[in-house]
């Protein structure tokens, strides 16, 4: 009998729980993975933010061709990427009256870059690129090439923008876009 009250007694006595030295340690080990989630993140959101203004760019330029097309009027779309900012305007060519105009929002957008020739890209506040009323790419620096151009992002990536010479709009996740849509 005393046998039995002595380990209740030792039952009672006994604490649970954890030290202050796990606690730290587990903390610690939350902290540093919260730390490489924060980092990811960020990346990701960049990347994102670059791809949204991309495929708008392209939205755009494809429903600026198809404009031309069904108004019967060559039209020009002007391009510019500030940061945090990217603002696409189309006008008819021949009267110069804003048909249509996008604004977007983009907060990890850095710049806009086009192509100087022999694949060395510079940075540019605007580019154009124009179509005729029948759809085809107008202009450019080789009107039998692509017409080419970058978006980049606040960490230096870069996705191309092509246009044919026959209109067609595509955009790829590299500085050069293979192959001829």
């Amino acid at each position: 009998m005393t046998q039995q009250v002595t380990t209740s007694i030792r039952a009672r006595t006994r604490q649970e729980g954890f030290t202050s030295l796990e606690l730290m340690v587990v903390v610690a080990i939350i902290g540093v993975i919260a730390a490489l989630r924060v980092t990811n993140f960020g990346v990701w959101k960049s990347r994102a933010d670059l791809k949204e203004a991309i495929v708008a760019v392209q939205n755009d330029l494809t429903v600026a061709r198809m404009t031309a097309m069904a108004r019967n009027i060559p039209v020009t779309t002007t391009i510019a990427a500030a940061p945090t900012v990217v603002t696409i305007t189309t006008t008819n060519t021949n009267t110069g009256v804003v048909l249509l105009t996008s604004s977007y929002s983009i907060t990890h957008v850095d710049g806009l870059f086009i192509d100087a020739g022999l694949g060395v890209f510079a940075a540019a506040p605007t580019t154009t690129v124009g179509f005729n009323s029948m759809g085809f790419r107008v202009g450019g620096a080789l009107a039998t090439q692509n017409q080419v151009f970058l978006i980049s992002n606040d960490r230096a990536q870069r996705y191309a923008l092509r246009i044919t010479p026959r209109g067609g709009v595509s955009w790829c996740p590299t500085e050069f876009c293979q192959g001829t849509h």
